[in-house]
């Protein structure tokens, strides 16, 4: 057991505002903030997932007008190009696969509306926000790394590529190369996965830099209460950590309805796949190589991405519990500083619902268990369905005779 030494309870004295060593440090994070995000935002802004704002330079009027033309026109022939795939090749598929690539295709309408508008609505806010960041980073001493944000741009960035790519080639042999065909099917159900999937990449980053900050006030603090520990420095630690904690809740907040879009779509989408599946195994001359790859595509693009949302915030949650059990080791005799402990412990404890969205779904690992209890009941009423549609089309066919 340690003894924690007297220490005046005052921080030092911070430097004012204004001072060239903040503005300096100030400038160097903010570059390297920018630096490590060059590609992800400049591609954001071309695929609309971010206003022209979050780019230096940028923030102008005449900017901010022709983005927004820019977003009308791709949305405008978004939703027209889905309404002439529902016209020309949807509702001539039989009534299963009708009806759920209908739903999925108005998913995808609405889901892509709601990323534009979204956009819209942080077009002023966001240049705030990276600099809150900066600022935030400033004072407690985290320096940004450039080179691990690259890293981890890199490798989500090349997933996207991967998926692209391979739904480009995919889809077009699936569509016996009939141009129009393939052009409207990219544009109905490739096309929106790809654009949300580069919308999330930014929910990614932003948790994967909470996670990435949480450690290091961890670390930070496992470093004070290793020799001396200081309640003011402690207390400091607590207030950085809250500070998170809020900008998670903040971030959760402002991507909650993309999130159920999008855990709606991937339902729907991942169902009529692993159902599609099922009947090229039951009846295998009903599919080929090519559909059998197109649908196995479609599974691990949607398993991958809901997977993902809940790993980045389990990760968040992983940090919080790594600093809960570090306080719940400590033995203190100062009562000072044991009652500073026991409030950061009762902080780390208490349940601001940072990763409920929309009241309804909580972002952890356990939620796939919930989702596969609904992913097999509602494959069983597919099955179901597609016996009674069978059965009465056989009645139909026999009465007609």
């Amino acid at each position: 057991m340690w003894k924690p030494k007297k220490v005046p309870r005052n921080s030092p004295k911070a430097l004012p505002r204004g001072h060239p060593a903040l503005q300096q440090g100030h400038d160097v994070n903010s570059k390297q903030l920018y630096k490590g995000l060059h590609w992800l935002l400049w591609i954001s802004v071309l695929a609309n997932t971010a206003p022209i704002a979050v780019l230096p330079g940028r923030e102008g009027r005449v900017y901010r007008h022709l983005h927004i033309c820019w977003m009308i026109v791709c949305y405008g022939w978004f939703c027209q190009a889905s309404y002439w795939e529902l016209v020309l090749n949807t509702l001539k598929k039989v009534s299963l696969d009708c009806y759920l690539n209908a739903v999925e295709s108005a998913i995808y309408v609405v889901h892509i509306g709601s990323i534009l508008v979204l956009t819209f609505q942080w077009r002023h806010r966001i240049p705030a926000v990276l600099d809150g960041i900066v600022k935030s980073d400033l004072e407690r001493g985290y320096t940004i790394k450039c080179q691990q944000i690259k890293r981890f741009l890199r490798l989500q960035l090349s997933l996207v590529l991967v998926l692209a790519c391979s739904a480009f080639v995919i889809d077009i042999c699936s569509q016996r190369f009939v141009v129009l065909k393939a052009v409207l099917s990219i544009n109905s159900y490739v096309m929106p996965n790809i654009i949300s999937s580069l919308s999330f990449i930014q929910y990614y980053v932003l948790l994967q830099g909470i996670a990435w900050r949480q450690a290091a006030v961890t670390g930070s603090l496992q470093r004070e209460l290793q020799q001396f520990p200081r309640r003011w420095e402690v207390h400091k630690l607590r207030l950085q950590h809250t500070e998170l904690t809020r900008f998670t809740k903040l971030v959760n907040t402002a991507y909650q309805y993309s999130i159920v879009l999008l855990v709606i779509g991937c339902f729907f989408n991942f169902n009529l796949n692993l159902f599609l599946v099922y009947k090229g195994i039951d009846v295998p001359e009903m599919t080929d190589s090519i559909r059998w790859l197109y649908q196995v595509l479609w599974l691990a693009m949607h398993m991958g991405k809901v997977h993902s949302i809940l790993y980045f915030n389990h990760k968040v949650q992983q940090e919080q519990s790594n600093c809960l059990a570090l306080l719940n080791r400590v033995q203190c005799v100062d009562p000072d500083l044991l009652e500073t402990l026991n409030h950061f412990i009762l902080q780390l404890q208490t349940n601001v619902r940072q990763h409920v969205v929309c009241g309804v779904i909580v972002l952890d690992l356990k939620y796939l268990s919930a989702l596969l209890v609904a992913c097999a009941n509602f494959f069983i009423f597919l099955l179901q369905y597609d016996v009674t549609y069978e059965a009465l089309s056989r009645q139909g066919n026999s009465s007609k005779t």
